[in-house]
């Protein structure tokens, strides 16, 4: 079982309902966690009931209106079932007390998502400063760099991340960025009122950046993430 943390205060629901589609399309089993202030995804799927569920989206499950996830274990649980059953299980996080301590130590990938508002990069942070005094977190703890809704302007990325120099946690590797386009911005709009995934229309960019995150999450080889993301294309649930 791998788990992935998505932390951050900018919406990245987009992204995370991607990334499962692409790893539910090589025939792994995927479990999202919705951690998210405004327990968005249930509304990906068309449940607006506040009561706790785990619902099957096109071809992987989404745990949505969990107040922690310890609460998803324990469902999971009374329900027969178990979150190593899943090969895959990712938290899109916003709120500091959703993810339990274990969970942050055990993690095999956190990353920070950011976009490029000035609001986001500052609170970020304090944010990441907070947790890890609440949670008593060690300072050693590695997190990744993520930028998405990238734009073409005069902002480089070693600028924006400069806004969380100094702070008490440590970052791996290079920052990933997910650049933003008309057309990427109208599929997330035509899906969320459809309840549809579809990641065909994106565009060759984005596709190409996607499956660079893909990449350096997983390990996978260039063809291996490319093949999954024209399967997830492919398929429908």
């Amino acid at each position: 079982m791998h788990i992935w943390i998505f932390a951050g205060l900018c919406e990245k629901n987009d992204l995370m309902l991607y990334l499962c589609k692409i790893l539910a399309s090589t025939g792994k089993r995927v479990l999202l966690v919705d951690g998210t202030l405004q327990q968005k995804y249930g509304y990906s799927i068309g449940d607006h009931q506040l009561s706790l569920r785990i619902a099957e989206f096109e071809g992987f499950d989404i745990a949505c209106h969990f107040v922690t996830s310890t609460a998803v274990e324990h469902h999971l649980q009374i329900n027969g079932e178990a979150l190593d059953n899943y090969d895959y299980v990712l938290y899109d996080v916003e709120t500091l007390h959703f993810a339990s301590r274990n969970l942050w130590l055990t993690a095999d990938i956190r990353v920070w998502v950011s976009n490029y508002e000035r609001y986001n990069l500052e609170r970020g942070k304090g944010w990441l400063e907070q947790l890890i005094s609440e949670q008593e977190l060690p300072a050693e703890l590695l997190f990744q760099r993520m930028l998405i809704n990238g734009v073409d302007c005069r902002l480089e990325a070693h600028y924006l991340w400069a806004y969380l120099e100094g702070g008490p946690f440590q970052w791996s590797g290079e920052s990933l960025i997910l650049p933003w386009d008309e057309l990427s911005a109208a599929v997330k709009l035509e899906n969320e009122h459809h309840r549809r995934l579809e990641l065909s229309p994106l565009s060759r960019n984005y596709k190409k950046s996607l499956s660079r995150i893909v990449e350096q999450l997983t390990g996978w080889e260039k063809v291996r993430s490319r093949h999954a993301i024209k399967e997830a294309g492919r398929k429908r649930a």
